[in-house]
């Protein structure tokens, strides 16, 4: 069979694409489009091994195993070593589910050739096929963590410690699927906090936003809100952020008004 080196190159950084994304959703991880597509890229290029001559099984393995920890360190960046463990694991686990989607495709309906060597899978496959797929696997995921969020809002009350230039508050936030507030520039989701609950943590500048002096608020950042009582625009800001012990990625708004808590968050930014 005839291997091009640069469909096998485009079609395995699409592929890995959507594997990384599907494993980023599957742990409640927020990375940008931009480190997604670098972490594809880097996957992408361990797939020349199929150019290579037959290797042993073992040697294989480890080529599977190094790429996917470069993907996952890439995507992910600096953590916790038991946190990349997680997430190579589930990475793993993810690529496993579309290989097998592939190979039933091949299998049943046997529409095109596949080219199977050092770990590395080539298909002479229309594009369709390999978009279909990859669609479905990723759609695959998205329902097993949908579900799983399901069940995991019965303890939905949960302890979040916020900490900022030195100064640290724990409150005790309510899950709300309803908040899907997102920082625009990048990309985390919003923790919604009531302004006496932090008050020893806003920057200045949210201060003055919040009290009405809207001359004194360089370099605020505004995230636009709808709720019940209309719309609003709510302040926020970094700080470290951990929910019942774990890091979380995740921004900080302010509000005046009542809660019902001290603060409210989106399940989904919950790390396993």
């Amino acid at each position: 069979m005839t291997i091009y080196v640069d469909v096998l190159l485009a079609v395995d950084l699409y592929i890995n694409y959507f594997l990384v994304r599907g494993t980023a959703k599957f742990l409640h991880k927020v990375i940008s489009p931009r480190r997604c597509i670098l972490a594809a890229a880097v996957g992408a290029i361990f797939s020349i091994a199929v150019l290579a001559p037959e290797l042993p099984f073992v040697i294989s393995c480890l080529i599977k195993l190094a790429s996917g920890a470069a993907v996952v360190l890439t995507a992910f960046g600096k953590s916790r070593a038991g946190d990349l463990v997680i997430a190579l694991l589930s990475f793993m686990l993810i690529s496993f589910i579309y290989a097998g989607l592939m190979l039933a495709i091949w299998v049943f309906a046997a529409p095109f050739g596949m080219f199977y060597r050092n770990g590395v899978a080539y298909f002479d496959v229309p594009l369709i096929y390999v978009a279909l797929v990859t669609i479905c696997a990723y759609a695959f995921i998205r329902l097993i963590r949908y579900y799983s969020d399901k069940r995991n809002l019965a303890a939905a009350e949960m302890l979040i410690t916020i900490a900022r230039n030195g100064t640290a508050v724990t409150l005790v936030g309510k899950a709300d699927t309803g908040n899907g507030l997102c920082d625009p520039f990048s990309g985390k989701p919003v923790i919604i906090c009531s302004k006496d609950s932090i008050s020893s943590l806003i920057p200045e500048n949210v201060s003055n936003y919040l009290s009405g002096k809207t001359d004194l608020i360089n370099g605020i950042r505004l995230v636009p809100c709808d709720t019940i009582a209309g719309h609003a625009l709510v302040p926020i800001f970094d700080a470290d952020v951990t929910i019942n012990g774990s890091g979380a990625e995740a921004a900080v708004g302010v509000t005046v008004r009542p809660l019902g808590a001290d603060c409210i968050f989106n399940p989904k930014i919950i790390s396993l």
